[in-house]
């Protein structure tokens, strides 16, 4: 594929971004084990995009065999007279180099990856998981670059924790404690091997060890284990001209001061496992990826290679037949093909082998330390080292602070994320870095903006209705209605059927608020003025009434709606019968 133009703030690499370099005439990758990790472009400046190739923009482009696309961040552009630039590129990880982190310790390598994150300063994109279950200490005493700290210095995760081999994925970071896998193919001599070199070397033999452990008693204060004959010699110790004898460190071996005889035990493991039968030799190897060929194109799914891949090199006349790992890849992105694989030796320090020790000790004994080991494996499980589009981000000191629930199996992919943390349940359409709505809150809060148009009135048929101050409440059971005050605005009489009677009696003519039976008819009164009036024949609007009725001894007139006179009808001659019967009476 042809690789990809971005601006410099790019994070998803899922469109065409400023353009496709179509015109390129050349566009390597290089990946080394544990090292760089670049692209070299080479571009006319007749092209398309030249103008907009400018430095800190990305390249998005194919690193190996997968349709997998890495982004690399332009950092340096050479113009020569010819018109055809080259551009150099860095992946984007190496954006860690210009991030810094604070001080902090750690006793795990998962706590101290999680604390490089959470110790941070500057804006840190990335993430980081490992699958490595080593225990040992580790710690950043001043302010250091992120990018040291994975390796390449003293104190660093890859001097303390390894062996081990990165993997740089986008702005994800892998710790592999094995890059790779043995592909059981054979690299021989007149087949489809280009080059190889065999290198011995004698600076690292030893013959012997003089092992010890060094810690503090129950009063704080230094002690220090040796064994009585100080050496533990190999094998072959004479067959070599001198005694070649090193000091080596068991103390990580031991949860607590060993025994003169424990000591010995684990000295004599270490010396048999890695004393040197010989003189060491590395192997430095190059060949064809014959896969890519169309004499080998029915043989590519069983010779794919990619780097960390283990495979066997084989040359008769130079006495070699080894296992040995890809350690570095060139891919030709424009051709979609190898361009070079380089093969060497995997070699082992005493550092390592110290702590392969230390490990072999921890599986025999089922100790704190080997449960904490098991958690541990647990937590990189749920913490989506596995993959799986649930995550539990922990914090620097390995406890669950959140867990997300995700579109896609990357928290960098993601658009969108459920998450459950201390504040409640939220959710955000723009990826984990975009703004999160709390949909439910610790106290039980629910956002009411997450129930609009979703609420059916039919579905509310058990319960009482009711407001804060319960003024109004609404049996849904029995239909009840009441309350304490209730007021209905825009309401007509000809809006209203009720069954009874709605009477009230009328006290003053002025201000007078209620309703009354009037001759066959219920007028209603608010403040002094008729709101309403209903009875069997049609009348003429409230709003403009003149007229005047009788009530309960009482003639009321009325001028334009408004109650105008209250006057008291003349008291009745007691032999005469009075007149109106019950329609005078308050109902």
């Amino acid at each position: 594929m042809k690789p990809i133009l971005y601006p410099a703030g790019e994070t998803e690499f899922r469109s065409n971004g400023l353009g496709r370099l179509a015109e390129a005439t050349k566009c390597l990758v290089t990946e080394e084990r544990n090292g760089q990790y670049e692209l070299e472009m080479q571009y006319p400046i007749t092209g398309r995009h030249y103008k907009e190739i400018v430095e800190e923009r990305i390249i998005a482009a194919k690193h190996d065999d997968s349709d997998d696309v890495q982004p690399f961040r332009i950092y340096k552009i050479t113009r020569p007279m010819n018109g055809i630039v080259t551009v150099s590129a860095r992946h984007i990880s190496y954006q860690l180099s210009k991030v810094a982190v604070m001080p902090f310790a750690a006793d795990t390598c998962a706590e101290a990856l999680a604390g490089m994150i959470s110790h941070s300063v500057g804006d840190c994109p990335f993430t980081i998981w490992t699958d490595k279950l080593l225990e040992a200490h580790f710690s950043v005493d001043v302010p250091s670059s992120f990018r040291s700290l994975l390796g390449g210095v003293s104190g660093s995760i890859l001097d303390i924790y390894g062996p081990g081999e990165y993997e740089w994925d986008k702005f994800t970071v892998k710790f592999h404690a094995h890059r790779g896998s043995d592909q059981n193919v054979y690299i021989r001599y007149g087949k489809n091997m280009t080059d190889v070199k065999k290198t011995t070397d004698t600076s690292n033999i030893w013959t012997g060890i003089l092992p010890y452990w060094a810690g503090t008693d129950e009063a704080e204060q230094a002690v220090l284990v040796t064994l009585p004959e100080k050496v533990i010699y190999s094998d072959y110790v004479d067959d070599y001209v001198y005694k070649m004898v090193v000091p080596v460190d068991l103390s990580s071996a031991f949860q607590e001061q060993p025994t003169e005889e424990q000591l010995r035990s684990r000295a004599q493991s270490y010396v048999k496992a890695n004393a040197a039968d010989g003189i060491p030799a590395s192997i430095d190897v190059s060949f064809v990826a014959l896969w890519q060929t169309e004499e080998y194109k029915n043989w590519a799914p069983l010779q794919k290679l990619k780097l960390c891949d283990t495979v066997t090199v084989y040359h008769k006349g130079l006495g070699i037949e080894n296992k040995a790992k890809i350690v570095s890849v060139t891919y030709d992105v424009i051709l979609e093909r190898y361009e070079k694989m380089t093969i060497g030796e995997v070699k082992t320090n005493l550092g390592d082998s110290i702590r392969q020790i230390s490990e072999e000790i921890k599986r025999e004994v089922p100790t704190n330390a080997s449960v904490s080991q098991a958690i541990s494996l647990a937590t990189n499980i749920l913490s989506g080292s596995t993959g799986g589009n649930i995550v539990i981000n922990t914090n620097a000191k390995g406890q669950p602070v959140e867990i997300l629930a995700m579109d896609t199996d990357s928290i960098q992919t993601a658009r969108k994320i459920i998450k459950i943390d201390k504040d409640g349940i939220s959710v955000s359409k723009a990826g984990y870095s975009g703004a999160f709505t709390v949909l439910l809150d610790m106290d039980g809060k629910l956002d009411a903006g997450i129930l609009k148009e979703i609420i059916d009135a039919a579905l509310i048929k058990k319960g009482v209705l009711s407001d804060k101050q319960s003024n109004v409440s609404w049996n849904m059971a029995t239909g009840a209605f009441a309350g304490k005050k209730i007021t209905i605005t825009n309401l007509t009489a000809t809006d209203v059927t009720a069954e009874g009677v709605i009477a009230d009696t009328v006290s003053s003519g002025d201000g007078y608020t209620g309703s009354c039976h009037v001759d066959g008819a219920t007028i209603s009164f608010r403040a002094g003025i008729v709101t309403g009036k209903t009875e069997d024949e049609p009348v003429e609007p409230v709003q403009t009434f003149t007229g005047t009725y009788h009530v309960d001894g009482a003639t009321v007139t009325v001028t334009d709606g408004v109650i105008t006179a209250v006057t008291p009808d003349p008291e009745p001659d007691p032999e005469e019968e009075t007149p109106g019967g019950e329609e005078g009476e308050n109902s």
